[in-house]
């Protein structure tokens, strides 16, 4: 059987028919990170439903009713806390067109509609002496484009090293460590984050790139608001942009509360799976990818792209059929003099974009989109003195090697090789298939995206799984679509 209960522990009353629910594997898709869904069904209008769903056909407000939240029951086990969405009512049957949405398919219109620079997270404090603060970094930037031309004292580096307090041409813009923010951004919905991808010491090092300015007046040790230092991009947004930078597969837990970062790469290495006997094909085909378009693609506000290579920001794999593409990005690497050391040359990361700033006119609000640098800590410039490198790339300015990644497409170092090969091999090869498999409650609850199955001796992926869960009987099969690992 299948219930509706409300966290105050009262149940809707449900018609007698089946429900179907579809579960979609949130790996497969690039565009969205889907949930799990009911085909829209009926509730009878009736004075307790009418109630714990707030009277939904009497309101008028924008966006319709709010969705209710509920606890699913299957067969007497908590399964999922989701929401019940108001969808229509029929007024000659008298009932409420609704349906069912948990985990990222629930979240998916908050996610959607909250800015990161709208979000309140906890205060940092300033702190510009150091080699590094928590939850930030004060590295140097070259921007001459950030004043347009408001702050002609301005030599076009950000967090430039050595010239003490805050002014004209020493401008602070404090660049947030990109897992400690992903962690405060979700911690506002309620969740936390898990995962391989998280504890790499390396990802761990990623910078988000900010384009806002602190007030020359920023007292040393006062507090800031960290959120206003992302880009005005929504949580969605910034969420897809890493997935497809990265090649990464996100799976909202509502359960526990915990949103698992997994990189693709591992999901598709042979390990333990889930025997699938007496599953019955239904149908299969043929794999119809015809190769990958890999694009990062930030924003558009970056002068530079105009006169240096941008070759590095696409790769073309096989036909280049699908295009995946990340709103996300990182800066240029330049090697040139230092404007305020004369006869010392370095590397640094460059943008030529207008900045945000409360002063000189510029508006305060970020116009940058997603861009991320790695933090290579402290690397020696042409004349042997010490600053902090943030960097795309994988070495310093004397060509040591800082790090094994890189934000660029291409090169054994690349995202596509460390990150997209094994992921995107498999799907260049896998073949779709549609079964009949015998399904019980217990595989429902233990369902993972991640977890591979074993079904006529051939090792596979779920990318969909369908399911009717009836009033009056036990769930006792499921049609899944998966896809072969080869």
């Amino acid at each position: 059987m299948i219930r509706f209960q409300t966290p105050a522990g009262e149940v809707l009353s449900l018609p007698g028919g089946d429900i179907s629910f579809e579960i979609a594997n949130p790996y497969f898709q690039t565009d969205a990170i889907p949930g799990i869904t009911t085909y829209p069904f009926d509730l009878a209008a009736d004075g307790a439903n009418s109630r714990l769903l707030g009277w939904p056909r009497l309101q008028r407000g924008a966006g319709g009713p709010a969705p209710v939240v509920v606890d699913c029951y299957l067969y007497g086990q908590r399964w999922k806390r989701g929401s019940l969405v108001y969808r229509g009512f029929d007024a000659q049957k008298n009932v409420y067109r609704t349906n069912f949405v948990a985990d990222a398919s629930d979240l998916a219109k908050q996610l959607a509609a909250v800015k990161l620079p709208d979000l309140v997270v906890p205060d940092l404090v300033f702190a510009p002496t150091g080699p590094g603060q928590a939850g930030y970094v004060l590295a140097p930037v070259r921007n001459t484009e950030f004043f347009d031309d408001k702050n002609p004292a301005f030599k076009g580096i950000l967090n430039a090293p050595g010239l003490g307090a805050a002014g004209p041409n020493q401008v602070y813009v404090p660049m947030l460590y990109l897992v400690p923010a992903l962690r405060a951004i979700l911690a506002t919905f309620g969740y936390t984050i898990t995962g391989s991808w998280v504890d790499d010491p390396e990802i761990q090092s990623l910078v988000i790139y900010s384009d806002r300015a602190l007030p020359a007046s920023q007292a040393v040790g006062s507090p800031f608001n960290p959120a206003r230092h992302l880009p005005a991009i929504t949580v969605a947004e910034a969420l897809l942009g890493l997935q497809n930078q990265f090649c990464l597969g996100l799976y909202f837990q509502t359960s526990t509360q915990q949103v698992r970062i997994t990189a693709l790469r591992e999901v598709v290495q042979r390990g333990p799976y889930t025997a699938r006997p007496g599953a019955v094909l239904t149908s299969a085909g043929p794999n119809a990818t015809t190769g990958f378009t890999l694009k990062q693609d930030p924003d558009t506000n970056d002068e530079l792209d105009k006169t240096l290579d941008i070759g590095w920001q696409q790769l073309v794999i096989g036909a280049g059929g699908e295009p995946i593409t990340a709103a996300a990005g990182t800066l240029h690497l330049v090697r040139e003099e230092n404007p305020n050391a004369a006869g010392r040359q370095w590397l640094v990361p460059a943008i030529s974009a207008k900045g945000a700033s409360a002063e000189y006119e510029l508006g305060d609000d970020s116009r940058t989109g997603l861009r991320l640098l790695f933090d290579r800590g402290l690397q020696n410039d042409s004349q042997g003195q010490p600053y902090r490198l943030l960097s795309p790339g994988t070495t310093n300015y004397a060509g040591a090697s800082v790090g094994a990644y890189s934000l660029r497409w291409d090169g054994p170092q690349g995202l596509y090789a460390t990150w997209h090969k094994p992921w995107l091999d498999f799907r260049s090869r896998a073949v779709p298939s549609e079964y009949e498999v015998p399904f019980r409650i217990a595989d429902l609850l233990t369902l993972d995206p991640a977890g591979h199955e074993l079904v006529e001796q051939h090792l596979l992926l779920w990318e969909k799984v369908q399911v009717k869960v009836s009033a009056g009987s036990r769930l006792q099969s499921a049609t899944i679509s998966y896809r072969e690992l080869l």
